[in-house]
């Protein structure tokens, strides 16, 4: 993460990179582009003018919701170097003048997340930050409607688009349950819109499809903060109720496509439930959510490489917080235990670690939210045992977020245990979690690749589901 930083530092000591530009006049704007963690990527602007003998500026956001204006209570110029800062989003800047490119290079700092920045004189446009060659442009050769529904039990009203092939008709419909963390309809992510892709495909093979915003987000209402797994699946059994009173679909093909999350959300309002004709799994989960935990960091600390007794001894310090998250006690129970927990956590880290993060950002950022609770005390095998319908499991063998061999081979086992032997299991090799075809395969890979989705995952769901025949028939 400091890598940049230390370049930097090495520069301004050495002067081997960078020349000094004599305090030339920098009053105008400037464009950059921040990028997280993901891969996501947000346009920064700053508007600099003259202030006696120095600068004052602003700072403007205009990827983020309702962006503004932000004062810079730091402004400082001397030479080549740059220095800013934007206390009410916790924004700096350090930057050095490269006179070959004519830019300020540097790093910025969003919140807790840093990023390498460049910042010139020419505009950037959301256009120019991500190319996205599959993703779809109107007008559409299909049928798409904006639609609500409402989940009564929760009192939430549904905000989402459903598609159709064009002509009149009674289609197979998937209904697409996005993955965690609040998301729009399209499951946008670092740019790409999988979902928005995936409904493009399916209306031009014959298959219809409902996304729809997570409560609380877009269109949606309620709040997304307070709801869990299980309110998500509440929702989804709405949407499968709404689709049914539709004339243009066939109400004895209806079915779920989950990814990562939505995946399990499918599962459990799949579960003894008849009136589901199918479900995908995206790379969703055949283990416990506990367990994931310990695999997830097993995989990112060897693609950093880690060596195992090192990934052991963190997996061993990490255990109590975990276990504790993972019991079954109320959340208001176990939350200042699980502070203490890792205050302790926190002050025996490393000096790189707390570089990196305050003790108290620590506390303030650990995810102990009912969504996060509930799925890391998922159990998928209780509810694959009670799915009776035909199942499809599909996973990239390159996906270090959740991996394909073990995780599919729980979800066959836990199918055919029980008597469900319509099941298809698929690996695609090459394959990320987002189904796109990686070079490095780590998730801040995502939004620098141009691929939304490899087409042989679309194609091969499509055949699929075009195949099965109607529930009256099995």
């Amino acid at each position: 993460m400091y890598r940049g930083f230390w370049v930097l530092i090495v520069s301004l000591l050495t002067g081997s990179v960078v020349m000094a530009q004599d305090n030339a006049n920098i009053a105008g704007k400037w464009y950059g582009a921040f990028k997280l963690y993901y891969g996501d990527k947000y346009r920064v602007i700053l508007e600099l003018e003259k202030d006696g003998a120095g600068y004052k500026g602003k700072l403007l956001l205009p990827d983020l919701p309702e962006s503004e204006s932000l004062e810079m209570e730091t402004v400082v110029y001397r030479k080549d170097t740059l220095l800013l800062r934007v206390d009410d989003v916790n924004f700096t800047y350090t930057g050095v003048w490269d006179p070959a490119v004519k830019k300020f290079r540097g790093v910025a700092r969003i919140g807790n997340d840093d990023s390498q920045i460049e910042l010139g004189r020419k505009e950037i446009a959301l256009a120019d930050i991500y190319k996205r060659p599959q993703e779809p442009k109107p007008p559409y050769p299909y049928y798409t409607e904006e639609v609500k529904f409402n989940n009564v039990k929760d009192s939430v009203s549904l905000g989402g688009t459903f598609t159709r092939p064009a002509a009149n008709g009674k289609y197979p419909v998937v209904i697409l349950l996005t993955g965690s963390g609040p998301q729009n309809r399209n499951e946008e992510m670092a740019g790409h819109k999988l979902f928005l892709v995936l409904a493009d495909y399916f209306a031009r093979n014959g298959i219809a499809t409902l996304r729809y915003d997570d409560r609380g987000y877009g269109a949606s209402t309620g709040d997304f903060e307070s709801a869990d797994i299980y309110d998500f699946s509440h929702d989804a059994l709405t949407a499968l109720g709404y689709l049914k009173t539709r004339k243009d679909i066939d109400p004895a093909r209806i079915g779920f496509v989950g990814h990562s999350e939505g995946a399990s959300v499918a599962c459990i309002a799949a579960a003894n439930n008849p009136a589901v004709d199918f479900v995908i799994s995206m790379a969703g989960v055949g283990i416990t959510g506990r367990e994931l935990v310990d695999q997830q960091a097993a995989a990112k600390g060897r693609m950093t490489g880690k060596s195992d007794s090192l990934i052991l001894a963190d997996r061993q310090q990490l255990k109590p917080y975990w276990d504790l998250l993972a019991s079954d006690r109320p959340i208001a129970e176990i939350r200042p235990e699980a502070e203490k927990m890792l205050r302790e956590i926190y002050r025996n880290s490393s000096a790189d670690v707390k570089k990196g993060q305050t003790e108290e950002e620590l506390i303030r950022d650990a995810n102990m939210t009912p969504e996060t609770l509930t799925l890391l005390r998922y159990r998928p095998l209780t509810y694959l045992k009670q799915i009776k319908c035909p199942f499809m499991a599909i996973n990239g063998t390159a996906d270090i977020q959740v991996d394909a061999n073990t995780n599919l081979k729980e979800i066959e086992r836990a199918l055919n245990e029980n008597g469900n032997l319509l099941t298809t299991i698929r690996k695609f090799d090459g394959l990320n979690h987002l189904f796109q075809r990686c070079k490095t395969c780590d998730v801040s890979e995502y939004g620098e690749l141009e691929q939304t989705i490899d087409p042989l995952v679309p194609e091969f769901m499509a055949h699929w589901i075009l195949q099965l025949p109607p529930a009256a028939d099995r």
